[in-house]
């Protein structure tokens, strides 16, 4: 089994990533291979909307590090998504893998994502994790119209100061489950 986590904090030591590092941790710990992209390294340009990805049976002919990624989620049987809210969405950073992403829907590329797990991890510095759900699960629909099964949803709150989940116990035990979730 593999899980790929997607992290698109700008931030290196990001309450995001340290989520999303303690999910893939536990997937890793009951056995899958996992691997991480910190899409803020990466260069990856916004999609075009050519729709030759269209007539090109959901192939996305933008030669850049998303074709990392494809690769990767073509092989994998999960997906994390983590990212953190700015003005009540996801950061630019998730958005421009999500926007590549339209190159499955809609094409025969989108076969090979059938049954593939997703799940999301969210941190924000406001309390009340219901106040941005309605971010995660547009997200999470738009995985799931392109044959994704969605697993979890996680928005961990009050992370303002770096590392603050850290010494967040309940925060680290959801982050863990999540991961489990994964690999079950």
């Amino acid at each position: 089994m593999k899980i790929v986590g997607i992290n698109a904090s700008p931030r290196e030591e990001s309450n995001t990533r340290m989520a999303l590092q303690t999910a893939l941790e536990e997937a890793e710990r009951k056995g899958a291979d996992v691997q991480i992209f910190d899409t803020n390294k990466m260069k990856i340009t916004p999609c075009q909307g050519y729709n030759a990805c269209k007539a090109n049976g959901g192939k996305c002919v933008i030669d850049d590090e998303m074709q990392d990624i494809y690769d990767a989620i073509n092989e994998a049987d999960g997906v994390i998504l983590a990212t953190p809210i700015y003005w009540y969405s996801v950061a630019a950073q998730l958005k421009l893998v999500i926007d590549r992403m339209y190159s499955y829907y809609m094409t025969p590329a989108a076969d090979q994502l059938k049954g593939k797990k997703i799940a999301m991890i969210t941190s924000q510095g406001a309390p009340g994790e219901e106040a941005f759900a309605d971010a995660r699960t547009v997200v999470l629909k738009g995985f799931e119209a392109i044959g994704f099964e969605i697993v979890d949803d996680e928005g961990f709150t009050e992370n303002n100061q770096p590392a603050a989940i850290a010494n967040k116990d309940d925060d680290i035990k959801r982050a863990v489950a999540l991961g489990d979730k994964m690999v079950e």
